[in-house]
């Protein structure tokens, strides 16, 4: 039977030969990778009544989102997970300025092709770019992996990607992800694994190649996979010599022995032909990823702040591309326009040091430009770089949601480096001058006043309305309460903050803070079985769990959703959240309508009717029976079965049953 690479992977972690979309195996993890937020993790993991995480040669530990420690309190939390890595004698441990964790994890070949990754970060789909299966997933899953080194997994469909053609001059492979983005939206991924190959990838440099699979998170997709070639193996066989000690040629032999590739003739969702050479320049506008324009159709919008770097478009590649637009054609630096600041951030301490070795640090520095240590730095809001209110700013990340960057008030654009860097010097969105002048040079070629983009449809789950019947459950009170209703792609970082992900340690606090930067007014009213009721892809974006723990401390218990992004599903089954896709009550259901969920039998009692919603597989319903996945754990006899079954939050409702 022929397989994608999805099913191939999937299949050897799981010790099986054959499997199918939609079927959950139980796997076992390469890597279990996370970072600053490893001291939360472990704070869970010791709740299960473990002393040793069950294979620590396996985890990868990096601290990168707030380095160097901006307050106590992210010091503190460094300091938690220095003590649990000596104990637990964790050996792949990345110190605060060694750089972000998924450029760093491909730099010391810790990932290889063929092998499968989970990661407590949303952007772990970065790392498939050299051929890996690597998925996000939350904090208390993570837990049980560390407890048990197994995770259920269920087998996704894929989508398969052709690329054709050669980008122009100009235009980056983020030009490409972000009309990737624009094309398939924020849930045109969600529980499906993206496949990528064809001529067209292989001319792409290795550097190019992260920003794909790194930007595919934003459209939800559980993993991205992209063909590893002759290049691949011959960088990962580099790094994995100097850290082991054996010989490059053994490595590679190694490494390309184990690379998976899909079969001829498998399966596919869709499977879509991206010709390179009609990619045109873009921006990501406030406040979503997918809001994607011509560069052309935003130039002029002022900014105050250009920040290059993250784990997008961080390599030496992007910082050589930004320096190479601040000199002028006599090799002159020009300084930054009056009144706007630049930030450069290293995505890794290695590209720091070749940056230095190439003069663009020197460079950066004359034009005026502030140089942080590498890490995350201010994508997320924490430190280093936190705009002010109404300030606009132009970034290489990968998020632009309102608030990403700490500031509710404040707007993101997403660029290339060399965008950016134009950008910072004429105080406003701007075409490098070398770019304007290779387009008007290319015989017969005329800009499009807008890129062509795609859709692909997105399965709608059944739903339908019920014969009214009172709510009963056996199962302890069901909610019912009002109708808290919000729209299409809300996503973690308006229902919680960024910047409270460790400056609030303690959960008391987290409640206060729940959706305050898209509904001031949530926190101080809502009451104990009140209902959340959204449209689609509710929980996109980051996958900190914090986004369905303050919902739950401040007394929801139920989500009604047209669609949920995959992590935040699966975080709210593992804390005791019932999540409901039902489209059709969504539609009925007003804001402030009282509501009332009957979870025996599936039922959302409303005053426009009564709706059905399907149900969830035994397992699913078996964790939120429990309380979530960590009451499931501690009431299991056997801890380790039960931590395998972590993964049925992954299960889009109404599709697999879990076998118990």
């Amino acid at each position: 039977m022929p397989m994608t690479f999805a099913q191939k992977s999937l299949a050897r972690a799981a010790g099986l030969s054959t499997v199918q979309p939609g079927q959950i195996v139980d796997a076992r993890p390469d890597v279990a990778l996370s970072h600053d937020n490893t001291a939360a993790i472990a704070r869970i993991f010791r709740t299960l009544g473990r002393a040793r995480v069950r294979h620590p040669e396996r985890l990868a530990i990096t601290l990168d989102h707030a380095v160097p420690a901006p307050s106590t309190q992210h010091a503190t939390n460094h300091a938690e997970v220095r003590q649990f890595v000596r104990e637990q004698g964790i050996v792949h441990f990345y110190e605060a300025g060694r750089g972000i964790c998924h450029q760093v994890l491909g730099e010391e070949a810790v990932i290889l092709p063929g092998q499968l990754l989970v990661g407590a970060d949303s952007h772990s789909t970065h790392l498939g770019w050299l051929g890996a299966f690597a998925a996000g997933i939350g904090r208390s899953e993570m837990a049980a992996v560390w407890a048990t080194g197994e995770l259920w997994l269920r087998l996704p469909e894929s989508i398969r990607f052709d690329l054709v053609g050669s980008l122009r001059p100009g235009v980056t492979s983020k030009d490409l992800g972000l009309w990737l983005l624009a094309g398939l939206g924020q849930a045109g991924g969600a529980y499906r694994a993206l496949e990528f190959g064809g001529p067209g990838l292989r001319g792409l440099s290795l550097s190019s190649r992260m920003v794909i699979s790194n930007l595919m998170a934003e459209a939800g997709a559980k993993n991205a996979y992209l063909e590893p070639d002759d290049a691949v193996f011959a960088w990962l066989a580099r790094r994995l010599a100097a850290r082991t000690g054996r010989t490059t040629a053994d490595c590679r032999a190694e490494i390309t022995k184990n690379a998976l590739y899909p079969d001829a003739g498998a399966a596919y969702l869709a499977r879509i032909e991206v010709d390179l050479g009609r990619i045109e320049p873009v921006v990501a506008c406030p406040h979503s990823p997918d809001n994607v324009q011509p560069l052309s159709a935003v130039a002029g919008t002022r900014i105050d702040q250009a920040f290059l770097g993250t784990c997008t478009n961080g390599r030496l590649e992007d910082l050589a591309a930004a320096a190479a637009v601040l000199r002028d054609q006599q090799g002159r630096v020009r300084r930054v326009a009056p009144g706007t600041r630049l930030i450069v951030i290293p995505a890794s301490s290695k590209v720091l040091q070749a940056a230095l070795a190439a003069g663009y640090i020197d460079t950066f520095v004359q034009a005026g430009a502030m140089i942080g240590t590498p890490g995350c730095g201010p994508c997320m809001g924490n430190h280093f770089g936190v705009p002010a209110a109404g300030e606009v700013v132009i970034s290489t990340g990968n998020r632009n949601f309102r608030g990403r960057m700490g500031t509710v008030e404040s707007e993101v654009y997403l660029a290339s480096p060399a965008v950016v860097a134009a950008s910072a010097l004429a105080g406003h969105i701007t075409q490098p001058a070398q770019i304007v002048s290779d387009r008007l040079s290319a015989a017969g070629h005329q800009a499009q006043t807008a890129p062509r983009f795609y859709s692909i449809p997105i399965r709608p789950i059944p739903c339908s309305r019920a014969r009214t019947s009172p709510p009963r459950t056996g199962h302890g009170p069901a909610p019912s309460g009002i109708a808290w209703k919000y729209g299409d792609n809300i996503n973690t970082d308006v229902i919680f903050a960024g910047k409270y992900t460790y400056s609030l340690p303690d959960p008391a606090d987290w409640a206060a803070h729940a959706l305050e930067d898209l509904d001031p007014t949530f926190a101080p009213a809502v009451q104990p079985g009140d209902v959340i009721v959204a449209g689609e892809n509710w929980g996109c974006g980051s996958s900190r769990e914090q986004a369905v723990i303050a919902l739950k401390l401040a007394g929801v218990r139920a989500i009604v959703a047209k669609s949920f992004a995959r992590i935040y599903f699966r975080n709210c089954v593992n804390q005791g959240v019932l999540p409901i896709v039902c489209p059709a009550a969504v539609d009925a259901i007003e804001a402030g309508d009282p509501i009332a969920i009957d979870p025996e039998h599936t039922l959302v009692h409303t005053p426009h009717g009564t709706f059905s919603f399907p149900a969830l597989s035994p397992s699913l319903h078996a964790i939120l029976s429990a309380g979530g996945l960590l009451p499931a754990l501690q009431l299991s006899a056997n801890p380790r079965h039960h931590g395998r079954g972590g993964e049925p939050t992954d299960e889009v409702p109404g599709e697999s049953r879990i076998r118990r």
